[in-house]
């Protein structure tokens, strides 16, 4: 075994056969995850000129294990089903191999950060404001105008390391934010420029948190011919959430990476059943 490793080892080192390489890497790829524990000792013992090629081989067992996870969650997850989990799915399809253990303490910080300075909130509106000064302010989330159809805009750890984002995966910060804090904070799925919801109050996290009303929302309906209705300004579900958050990735892959697009249509299609 240690002879088959090292010629494996030494072809993938010379990488001056593109033919040879590829056939290699497709063939150690196809001995799936079980295989992770022993490549990754590889990596150890490999001249740098294999190492890139067999971190491209582990990331790609690891991409196919988070897709299957991620199609498992959507193919069965109902209308009560865990936004905050899908969202660490779904990054894991794009980021093979992360734990996201950092941003997930960063929210759990932010989170209690929040709720310490929730007891000097007199009034719901002065929660929702402490909330929207803090993540905005402190934080500094705020919209990625410079790069806004990036599909990294579209993966929860990118906005909590990047503090850049589109305005739904910011609703989503706000929302798991407000959730740890004990504020009850909801996606409003405006056509064209997602919102968050607390009560009869809106906000909007891609423009610094700020207020929006509701004549602001029909003219931003206005500009789409659309009229605003009461459904379009209700809390939305997590299946129609995740939809969504699938629907702006296909939107960029569909030029970008037709296969990429075909499997966030997969991705979409398995999620139809929880859509009402």
């Amino acid at each position: 075994m240690t002879t088959q490793r090292d010629a494996l080892i030494r072809l993938l080192a010379e990488d001056d056969d593109p033919h040879t390489v590829a056939l290699i890497k497709g063939q150690l790829i196809g001995r799936g995850h079980e295989a992770l524990p022993e490549l990754r000792q590889w990596i150890v013992e490999a001249p740098a000129e294999a190492v890139r090629h067999l971190r491209d081989v582990i990331a790609k067992i690891e991409a196919a294990e988070a897709d299957g996870i991620f199609e498992d969650f959507c193919a069965h997850c109902g209308q009560d089903g865990d936004l905050e989990e899908a969202a660490w799915k779904l990054a894991a399809t794009f980021l093979a191999g992360e734990d996201f253990a950092g941003q997930r303490r960063a929210l759990d910080e932010w989170g209690g950060e929040v709720a310490r300075r929730l007891k000097k909130a007199e009034s719901p509106v002065d929660e929702i404001e402490t909330l929207v000064e803090f993540l905005a302010h402190d934080v500094g989330l705020r919209g990625n105008e410079a790069d806004y159809y990036n599909i990294n805009n579209s993966l929860l750890p990118e906005i909590v390391d990047t503090r850049l984002g589109i305005p739904i995966t910011l609703s989503l910060v706000y929302i798991l934010v407000g959730r740890r804090a004990g504020i009850s904070i909801s996606g409003a799925g405006l056509p064209g420029h997602f919102l968050i919801r607390h009560g009869q109050q809106f906000f909007d996290p891609f423009n610094g948190g700020r207020r929006v009303g509701l004549d602001e929302c029909r003219e931003r309906l206005a500009s789409l011919n659309l009229a605003l209705t009461p459904g379009h300004l209700e809390p939305i579900k997590p299946p129609q959430f995740l939809t969504r958050m699938l629907a702006n990735i296909h939107s960029i892959a569909v030029d970008r990476d037709p296969a990429l697009a075909v499997k966030v249509l997969r991705w979409i299609d398995l999620l139809k059943p929880a859509v009402i």
